[in-house]
């Protein structure tokens, strides 16, 4: 006599859902990561510009519409070139240290499309914001400057110069052990140094 009645489903079955679910809840916590990632890289790339502007630095090159955007009722919205080159790329390598166990394809793509939204949004938001326009009438009938453009290349650029991690992040490289992953080679390390 069954205890639980009869089973209607094979346990290789329950055991597949499971790991579907699993799979699928790893991804979602990937893709929620990666964003907040993204967004705190465009936080830094946009803190950076204005570190950068407020110590003077990296003063060459055109000028370059929407860099700083909430400045734009200053006119203080266009930075140099170089400026803005140098502030994205900076965040745009913290980025790709943080989703370094992602490929440069992935890192490039979630950098690029990520930026190129968020900032040509934020862009158009600012503006609406400093003239008190209806947003909803701004958000597509203007034209942002080159500002978000060359802000989101630099920044998947700098996402990319970080080459791929290998046997996952360092964290769990030195959690196995030694320099290549083998204790056993390094016990002898362990003595006292005189």
């Amino acid at each position: 006599m069954l205890a639980d009645g009869p089973r209607t489903t094979a346990p290789w079955a329950e055991q597949a859902a499971f790991l579907r679910l699993r799979r699928g809840a790893r991804a979602a916590a990937v893709a929620v990561g990666a964003f907040l990632v993204l967004l705190a890289g465009l936080f830094a790339g946009l803190g950076w510009v204005y570190v950068l502007r407020g110590m003077g630095w990296f003063a060459a090159g055109p000028s370059i519409g929407d860099s700083l955007p909430l400045l734009q009722l200053a006119s203080f919205d266009a930075q140099p070139l170089a400026r803005v080159v140098m502030a994205w790329l900076l965040a745009g390598v913290l980025v790709g240290l943080a989703l370094s166990r992602l490929s440069r394809r992935r890192r490039a793509l979630i950098a690029l499309v990520g930026a190129l939204l968020l900032l040509a949004l934020d862009s158009q938001a600012s503006y609406a914001l400093t003239r008190n326009l209806n947003f909803e009438a701004i958000l597509f009938s203007r034209a942002p400057g080159l500002g978000p453009l060359v802000e989101a290349v630099a920044f998947a650029l700098g996402a990319t110069l970080r080459r791929q991690a290998r046997g996952g992040s360092l964290g769990e490289r030195g959690l196995r052990g030694g320099e290549h992953g083998d204790a056993a080679k390094h016990q002898g390390d362990r003595g006292q140094v005189a």
